[in-house]
């Protein structure tokens, strides 16, 4: 493991159990071993730490470019496993990056597919079809978790004292049943990256899930959750 995401996922977690109040639900959801994608709705600028901490990986992240235009930042943000996002249009580096996360053993990468904090938690934002895409092309098994109570976690600082009631249920992993070489059409696409966030919007309290509401409640026809 990266010593640099180790001593930081290590520390997060010290100061998690000393100063917050954390309770996980469906840590039996984790795989182990192989390829994973873990998908989560997106509430604080500490989300990515969180997540990472239930991984039991090195995970990978993908982080709006901003964040990198200062040197040592970058430099750091790099360490820990992120590598930088276009969220103006189609990043087809960051995409090749994120494939390329997911050919190797065991390689495992977070995605918050909503592409921005929704900070006021008054429901989902609608979902970027970027997930959708790298989890057609790689096969890989998709892990949804819903985040709830992460909101007074903005400021970065924060990961010293995490002063914050969440509450993380961590849903069974699920995969896309369309073959990795077909092109599926503009509405296909839109309907499986509809299921993959309607997999998050369940583990969330219904006032939660936003843009997701009405399609919670509808049968999956694009996923399909593995043994």
């Amino acid at each position: 493991m990266n010593p640099f995401f180790a001593f930081c996922n290590a520390g997060f977690k010290t100061t998690t159990k000393i100063f917050g109040d954390q309770k996980v639900e469906g840590w039996e959801n984790v795989p182990k071993t192989g390829p994973v994608i873990f998908i989560a709705n997106h509430l604080s600028n500490l989300d990515p730490a969180i997540v990472a901490s239930l991984t039991g990986r090195n995970p990978g992240f993908l982080a709006k470019k901003e964040l990198f235009k200062f040197p040592l930042f970058s430099a750091l943000l790099k360490l820990y496993g992120a590598h930088p996002l276009d969220r103006g249009g189609v990043d087809l580096k960051a995409l090749r990056w994120a494939i390329n996360r997911l050919s190797q053993e065991d390689g495992a990468l977070i995605l918050f597919p909503e592409g921005t904090r929704n900070k006021e938690a008054s429901g989902m934002r609608r979902g970027l079809a970027g997930v959708t895409h790298i989890a057609q092309r790689t096969g890989a098994p998709i892990v949804p978790i819903g985040l709830a109570g992460t909101e007074p976690l903005q400021n970065v600082l924060k990961v010293f004292v995490p002063r914050a009631n969440t509450r993380i249920k961590i849903g069974k992993p699920f995969r896309l049943t369309a073959d990795a070489s077909s092109r599926p059409s503009r509405d296909e696409l839109e309907a499986m990256t509809t299921e993959i966030m309607v997999r998050v919007a369940r583990l969330l309290p219904e006032s939660h899930r936003g843009y997701y509401q009405e399609a919670a409640s509808k049968p999956f026809a694009y996923t399909e959750e593995l043994a």
